[in-house]
């Protein structure tokens, strides 16, 4: 069902998906804009559910990349990656008005089903960080990104590097932050992020935090292999079924 963009009750869903979606980071650190945008386009547009989540992926990100002490080496390593993922994620992100909304679910769909197979599978691909193949993981994250919040090729290239955790962690904050800021930047080029959807993004971080620490209190009670693939099984339902409704 969609609903009114800002009435109350399409206020009130957001929120409670948006702290469902920072529960799920802090249960098991599962990326919070991909189970966001499995959520909220259930309540409100896609578009709506884009621009909600822009200003909580730039804020939440900020503190991952610099949490690491290691963070101005993944700078300079990955700096055609967060070029190109800049690039592609403003430039996606200005077709949002001229395409249609089933379109977008559909790219939503994709995005959602690549995601939960890598996470179930946990998938690698023969690659490295040569500026190369950066460039290739920059810009096809990129386009996701700017049409759909979700950057799930650039998981798929971290994970298959040969890097520390630590550096896991920092580079996917590094380039989600850089994702972010392109689709934000984007979204008000094209003023779908102006005055009053930019209070609602920011309301929207308050109510992902609140997430995520409810979430980081529940962890230890919870089964997290089962609560996994549980929601990763969701995850590729929900996003085989948008892929289908557009072609049906």
């Amino acid at each position: 069902m969609t609903i009114e963009p800002y009435s109350f009750l399409s206020i009130a869903s957001i929120m409670l998906g948006l702290v469902l979606s920072g529960s799920v980071k802090g249960i098991f650190g599962i990326g919070f804009p991909v189970v966001a945008m499995a959520i909220l386009p259930l309540f409100v547009t896609p578009i709506t559910a884009i621009t909600v989540i822009a200003l909580p992926i730039v804020v939440t990100n900020i503190q991952q990349l610099f949490s690491e002490k290691e963070w101005m080496h993944i700078i300079k390593k990955y700096k055609y990656m967060a070029l190109f993922m800049l690039l592609a994620s403003f430039l996606s992100s200005q077709i949002l008005t001229q395409i249609s909304v089933d379109l977008i679910s559909a790219i939503i769909g994709f995005a959602l089903a690549l995601f939960a197979i890598y996470s179930l599978f946990n998938f690698t691909l023969p690659i490295t960080s040569h500026p190369a193949w950066q460039i290739i993981a920059g810009g096809s994250s990129g386009l996701l990104s700017g049409m759909t919040g979700i950057q799930s090729t650039a998981i798929i290239y971290f994970a298959s590097l040969d890097i520390s955790r630590n550096e896991f962690v920092g580079a996917v904050g590094y380039i989600f932050l850089v994702g972010g800021l392109g689709l934000s930047i984007g979204l008000i080029n094209n003023n779908l992020l102006n005055s009053s959807s930019t209070v609602l993004s920011l309301a929207a971080v308050l109510f992902s935090v609140l997430g995520f620490k409810l979430g980081s209190v529940l962890r230890p009670y919870i089964g997290l292999e089962l609560f996994k693939k549980m929601l990763f099984v969701v995850m590729l339902l929900i996003g085989i079924k948008q892929i289908y409704q557009f072609f049906a």
